[in-house]
């Protein structure tokens, strides 16, 4: 028996089907073994009911359930409607929902880049960044398993999502606030590099040293961002999007704010913030392994965070294993 061309599909579990909206908004495929099925076959089309969907993957034997690659924006905008019922479903794995919300949160940051004044987008940055406390909060290993997922190559939107996550992370560590104040962090945090959407991808992705113009440029995201979100996000968001490149130091931009002038959320957020971008692969640069990077913060970057959130961090990372 020949196998199918798996670069085709994607496997989903019966946790993640059963647990989505109300209808597909893809087709769901599966195969057979016991009776020799070559290739994944429709058994519901995009548009079923999740009742009949519920009676057609439990009455009868289905080896495997696929998605087609091509429909998994479709699978994944299915899951984010239901990311609450998923994470507190105990059948599924800690990787497998971490996947699921990873993905969901990128998309959702994807889109919010693609339009920063839809007010359905910023709302969808709010509920993705509340799973992520919901998630973290609920299970131990959710943090550094999110964090495992992170690509080594950078790309805005998935920043945002893992300085999300770093922030999240360090903020209960730490134990800064109530929850409220947590939550109004983590869209703060995940929103934080929203200004970029208004500078051009030629600089953004420029793979060799930005010019002065270039880097003026650059140093007009942090004012963007806060000019976008006025109004639409609160006062702990906008701080986080606003003043997440400050130094302790005074050295930083956009206010040159230095000490005791910088919040406890965006020290947070800038630790989160430099930690991430130092581990990833950029147009300019090769990602540093958590050492070299911790190390660099360390030795290169003295005066840039308060000492005793860079402790902190370090003491955070190290219970937060993220291989």
């Amino acid at each position: 028996m020949q196998s199918f061309n798996k670069e085709n599909f994607v496997a989903v579990s019966r946790e993640e089907i059963l647990a989505g909206s109300e209808k597909l908004s893809f087709d769901l495929y599966s195969i057979n073994l016991e009776q020799g099925m070559l290739e994944p076959v429709v058994i519901c089309r995009r548009g079923t009911s999740s009742h009949a969907v519920a009676r057609a993957i439990s009455g009868r034997l289905l080896d495997k359930l696929f998605v087609r690659k091509q429909a998994l924006q479709d699978f994944y905008d299915h899951m984010e409607e239901s990311l609450g019922a998923l994470i507190d479903n105990p059948r599924l794995p800690t990787k497998k929902k971490s996947d699921i919300l990873y993905h969901c949160a990128s998309n959702v940051m994807q889109d919010v880049y693609n339009d920063p004044r839809s007010g359905e987008n910023i709302e969808r940055s709010r509920e993705i960044s509340n799973h992520i406390i919901r998630f973290s909060l609920n299970d131990p290993a959710s943090i550094p398993t999110l964090l495992s997922l992170s690509s080594h190559n950078y790309y805005t939107f998935t920043h945002c999502v893992n300085v999300a996550v770093f922030g999240v992370g360090l903020w209960q560590f730490v134990g800064l606030g109530s929850p409220s104040e947590l939550r109004e962090f983590a869209q703060g945090a995940i929103l934080h590099d929203v200004g970029k959407s208004k500078i051009a991808d030629e600089i953004l992705n420029k793979p060799g040293k930005l010019t002065d113009e270039e880097f003026e440029i650059i140093k007009t995201h942090p004012r963007n961002g806060y000019e976008l979100m006025e109004g639409k996000v609160s006062d702990i968001a906008l701080d986080i999007i606003l003043h997440h490149h400050e130094r302790y130091d005074g050295s930083g931009y956009p206010e040159k704010l230095g000490g005791s002038t910088i919040s406890d959320n965006a020290k947070v957020a800038i630790l989160a913030d430099v930690y991430d971008a130092l581990t990833t692969n950029r147009p300019y640069g090769d990602a540093r392994d958590p050492f070299q990077a911790m190390l660099l913060m360390k030795e290169k970057m003295v005066g840039h965070f308060e000492q005793q959130k860079f402790i902190s961090f370090i003491r955070f990372l190290s219970n937060t294993p993220t291989a």
